[in-house]
């Protein structure tokens, strides 16, 4: 998805009627996360913007990636993951020393559709290369969408949000 063309107060493609969720994304140029709420308060929005606190954690459960964030003042959120499912992310660079990924924070009001937030957050070299590594090992493995989506709902009936962050392997804290 080309996100270069996103603008706050413009429509998201697809977002209006979107279910409320948190989807993690990869290509060539960096990640995204994409939120999905709908009717996001005041209190919520402020709380994607520059200068709020920003949490990221991961954990491999078996063939998933597990992303929690954390946003501002708000609830933990999850989002499963598989380099399988971005069809744009064809080559994995590894950051040099003071680099790392670029991740484009994106609120989306899935009542009108709008873009609420965009945000870009450098993340740390040290979160980069761990995330990377694993997505580079769970990209040379065998991929069923059917199984991943079987061992979504496992992971989701075994294990509340906050009993995946704290079994996260790595993470990245901005204030």
């Amino acid at each position: 998805m080309d996100f270069t063309v996103l603008e706050v107060g413009k429509p998201f493609p697809g977002g209006k009627g979107h279910s409320e969720n948190v989807i993690f994304e990869m290509d060539d140029s960096g990640a995204a996360l994409l939120v999905f709420f709908n009717s996001p308060t005041e209190d919520e929005i402020s709380q994607f913007k520059q200068g709020s606190s920003f949490e990221i954690k991961f954990v491999a459960l078996g063939n998933i990636i597990m992303i929690t964030t954390k946003v501002g003042n708000l609830e933990w959120m999850d989002s499963p993951y598989n380099p399988h499912l971005s069809p744009g992310l064809t080559r994995f660079t590894i950051p040099m020393d003071k680099e790392g990924l670029a991740l484009n924070l994106i609120l989306v009001d899935t009542k009108t559709g709008l873009v609420k937030s965009l945000r870009i957050i450098g993340l740390s070299n040290d979160f980069s290369r761990k995330i990377l590594g694993e997505m580079m090992d769970q990209k040379a493995k065998v991929f069923n969408h059917e199984s991943y989506l079987k061992e979504v709902n496992q992971i989701f009936a075994k294990y509340q949000t906050r009993d995946i962050v704290k079994m996260s392997v790595a993470w990245c804290k901005l204030y």
